[in-house]
């Protein structure tokens, strides 16, 4: 049901937002492979399955072919849903009908039907030819697509990602791993290279092997680096007050097995190293101006939607309220800090600012 007055939008169209690419984005064996399953030959499976642990670049790799194909001309319409729901798929494919149906709004689930009935293929003739592809990101429980799959049709495309590995959801799987040792230092290597260091490779292949290549540690470690400015590591170095990452790096993951009650207690595969970087990158956030507010931050936005927080929630008076009590002191600031208590006419805290914290994702971190 078309909304009275309202046209639908032209193409082409973007529904929903692009992770922004990491920084020194890698290109891989299964870039390549998704790009030849997804041409627009008859022959090709039109519904591609990104699986991989957390951290692996899993959604960096969907955006990227999806941004290479949205900016090359070879689509018209391009959807993008954060999948870790159903209700979060129904919402996105009811936004889709209302933008590009002008269908009338109020029902998500008809919303998502109605889009779900535009994507099947027409008559030839009958309406005009669109180019659609549709990208399902980190789809939790195969249960929650269930009567929402995209049409198969020779002008559509689907990519899903997800930790899964069972059989449940269709189409043709692509296994995505860690780095390799060469791709790993490569990206480490590219990476401290557009912030101006050039450290030994030697070093940087080490710390890849210490951080088991896996992409979302090796950007952690590498904003890491890059922020405190210290060395990678110190090969002659035997002291145990020595600066480097690495040495930080193993001492921290050495405390942090002694705390886990058993091996596999942490999420996704993950070891005691990755935890180490995360760890790192908090306490390091903690300690910036002003002190202390980085925890609490990081325990407000765990309550909040994972894939997108509006500026205005995080600058409201009841979160600017929560940060004034909650915040601590870590023992390397014991002095006293200024807790922000107004808002900036552009969203932001008054001065000083809540530090962005160093490995959450953003531009460096090539997300799962």
């Amino acid at each position: 049901m078309h909304v009275h007055g309202r046209e639908p939008v032209s193409w082409p169209h973007q529904v929903g937002v692009l992770p922004r690419e990491a920084a020194a984005f890698q290109r891989r064996d299964e870039t390549d492979q998704l790009q030849a399953a997804l041409t627009s030959s008859g022959t090709a499976v039109l519904c591609q399955v990104l699986r991989g642990t957390g951290g692996v670049g899993k959604t960096q790799l969907a955006a990227h072919y999806a941004r290479q194909a949205w900016t090359g001309d070879e689509l018209d319409v391009l959807v993008w849903v954060s999948a870790s729901s159903r209700p979060a798929i129904v919402s996105a494919f009811a936004q889709a009908a209302e933008e590009l149906l002008a269908h009338e709004s109020g029902d998500p689930e008809r919303s998502a039907q109605a889009f779900l009935r535009w994507l099947e293929p027409k008559p030839p003739g009958s309406e005009p030819v669109c180019r659609w592809l549709v990208v399902l990101d980190d789809v939790a429980d195969p249960a929650d697509v269930t009567g929402l799959w995209p049409a198969k049709n020779p002008y559509g495309r689907t990519v899903v990602t997800t930790r899964r590995r069972d059989a449940a959801l269709p189409g043709h799987r692509i296994d995505l791993e860690v780095f390799t040792p060469d791709q790993a230092v490569a990206y480490l290597v590219d990476f401290l290279a557009e912030h101006g260091r050039h450290d030994a490779p030697d070093e940087l292949r080490a710390l890849a092997q210490d951080l088991g290549y896996l992409p979302l540690a090796l950007s952690q470690a590498a904003a890491y680096i890059v922020d405190a400015d210290i060395p990678v590591g110190c090969s002659r170095c035997t002291h145990r007050q020595c600066p480097s990452y690495r040495r930080r790096l193993a001492d921290r993951a050495t405390s942090l097995a002694s705390m886990l009650p058993e091996p596999g207690t942490l999420p996704d595969d993950q070891n005691t190293t990755v935890s180490a970087t995360w760890s790192l990158s908090i306490e390091r956030a903690d300690n910036l101006n002003p002190a202390g507010l980085a925890r609490p931050t990081l325990q407000l936005a765990a309550m909040l939607d994972p894939n997108g927080i509006p500026q205005s929630v995080l600058t409201s008076e009841p979160a600017r309220t929560y940060l004034a009590h909650h915040h601590h002191l870590p023992r390397q600031r014991r002095q006293r800090v200024r807790v922000p208590q107004r808002p900036l006419q552009h969203g932001g805290f008054h001065e000083p600012q809540v530090p962005e914290v160093v490995g959450v994702p953003g531009s460096a971190v090539p997300s799962g």
